[in-house]
C-alpha cells in the first residue's frame, strides 16, 4: 500500500501524499516533540520535514531505503539545525511553559502528570546517547526496529539490545526515583 502511495506521490499526486501525511505526522511530531522545549515548535518543524519530503520527494530512492526512515532523517536535519539557531537559544534561556497547561483532566491530574515525564526526562538522561536516540524512535516515535536500524546506521540486532540494555536501565532508574 505505502509503496503505490508513494509511487502516485513521487509522480504528483497531492492526494496520495496526504496519505502519508496522515499516517506519518503524529509519530514525528512526537518525535520532535520530546526533543524541544514547546509542541509550537515541534509542529513547525513536522510541518516544515513534510514540506522538505514533498520538494524531495522525487529525489527519494525506495531501493536504497524506507520512507519512514527518509522523512525521520530530515525532521532530524531539522532538529540539529533549530538546536543551533538563536530562537532555540531564547526558548532555552527564558525557562517558560510556552504552551500553556492542559487542564482537562483537573488541576491534579496535570501535575502528576508533570512530575512523571520531569521523572521519565531525568531518567532518559542518563542513558546513553544512543539509547536514548533508540528509546526516542521505538517508543515515542512508534518506529519499528527496522526503521529505526535504518534511521541510527545500524543493523536490527543492535538496535534490539540497545533497546533491551535501555528499557532495564530506565526501569532500574525509575525504580529509584520512586523510592526516593
Amino acid at each position: 500500500m505505502e509503496t503505490e502511495l508513494l509511487g502516485r506521490a513521487r509522480s504528483g499526486d497531492q492526494a496520495a501524499f496526504a496519505v502519508l501525511y496522515q499516517e506519518h505526522a503524529a509519530p514525528v511530531f512526537r518525535y520532535l516533540r520530546m526533543r524541544l522545549p514547546t509542541a509550537t515548535v515541534a509542529e513547525d518543524l513536522t510541518s516544515e520535514a513534510f514540506l522538505r519530503a514533498w520538494r524531495k520527494l522525487p529525489d527519494f530512492r525506495p531501493d536504497v531505503g524506507s520512507f519512514t526512515g527518509w522523512l525521520y532523517t530530515i525532521a532530524d536535519n531539522l532538529l540539529r539545525d533549530h538546536r543551533k539557531s538563536a530562537r532555540y537559544r531564547r526558548e532555552l534561556l527564558d525557562g517558560k511553559d510556552h504552551d500553556g497547561p492542559d487542564i482537562r483532566g483537573g488541576a491534579d491530574r496535570l501535575a502528576l502528570a508533570r512530575i512523571e515525564a520531569a521523572a521519565l526526562r531525568r531518567c532518559l538522561a542518563d542513558l546513553s546517547e544512543p539509547q536514548r536516540e533508540c528509546v526516542r524512535l521505538r517508543f515515542f516515535a512508534g518506529l519499528s526496529v527496522a526503521e529505526v536500524a535504518e534511521t541510527m546506521n545500524k543493523n536490527p540486532n543492535s538496535i534490539r539490545a540497545l533497546q533491551h540494555r535501555a528499557v532495564r536501565t530506565l526501569a532500574t532508574l525509575l525504580a529509584e526515583t520512586e523510592k526516593a
